[in-house]
């Protein structure tokens, strides 16, 4: 009696196996997905990567946002290194701190560009981009070099302008610069706009990798968080605890900072 129950089954089950146009079962193919398993691994891949952006960038949208200037910032960080070697001259990754009106409000503190030194036949020495700017992700801007002024700040937020803890940049600043677009150009540049000079906080390389701009033997910091942003107006940081950004080593090498304490 048990066997039969036991073939019954077996015979059901069977039946009500699915078979494909040939007639073969699926245990027959061997192994494989069938769309909707594969439709359901992608959505389950697709939820991780989700919840750990979130995981990693802190709060919503802003700490996406974060964590995608982080890696673009590293990026730009990695490629003037790469100018610096490959062409066996300095390079400069520069920061527009040129402040509204003057220049877009969309480009102060967000945007930078990748140059690098070439000498011409005449013996001057220029500064050419090496690419085109590259614009931080609304709404994270650059923190600039202590003290944050205060009229970058948000109502009640207070910033640690402490230069060896506190989470600001340490890069150098430059007045009245420009650069070139291409070395036989005869036009400066300054963030696309032709024959301007403007405010820059910058880090340089040498031929050999190693930064150049800071000699005090400390990292060279950068700072990246979040802010208001409004038409001309000046950036209003507005969380002194979401902050992520870089440790530039003497030596070229990268370390992520993943929050204001570990500046």
């Amino acid at each position: 009696m048990t066997a039969r129950i036991r073939r019954r089954r077996f015979s059901v089950l069977r039946a009500a196996r699915p078979q494909s146009e040939g007639g073969t079962s699926r245990g027959d193919r061997g192994p494989g997905f069938t769309l909707i398993e594969l439709m359901v691994v992608i959505g389950v891949m697709l939820l991780l990567v989700g919840g750990g952006a979130l995981a990693l960038g802190g709060r919503g949208s802003d700490g996406v946002a974060l964590a995608n200037a982080q890696a673009i910032l590293a990026s730009q960080v990695g490629a003037t290194r790469v100018q610096a070697a490959l062409h066996q001259a300095n390079a400069r990754l520069i920061i527009n701190a040129q402040m509204p009106p003057a220049v877009k409000s969309e480009g102060y503190l967000r945007a930078m560009q990748v140059l690098r030194q070439e000498t011409l036949p005449n013996g001057t020495t220029v500064w050419v981009a090496a690419g085109d700017p590259v614009t931080l992700p609304t709404p994270i801007c650059v923190v600039p070099p202590a003290p944050v002024p205060t009229n970058h700040l948000r109502a009640g937020v207070a910033w640690n302008n402490n230069v060896a803890t506190g989470p600001v940049s340490t890069l150098i600043t430059l007045t009245g610069f420009s650069y070139r677009g291409q070395s036989s150009a005869t036009a400066t540049l300054f963030f696309g706009r032709q024959g301007q000079t403007g405010r820059v906080h910058y880090l340089e390389f040498g031929p050999d990798g190693a930064v150049v701009s800071n000699t005090t033997g400390n990292p060279t910091k950068i700072a990246l968080t979040t802010a208001v942003l409004s038409g001309n107006a000046l950036p209003a940081f507005n969380n002194a605890n979401t902050v992520r950004g870089l440790f530039v080593r003497r030596n070229g090498a990268l370390a992520l900072v993943d929050q204001a304490t570990g500046f």
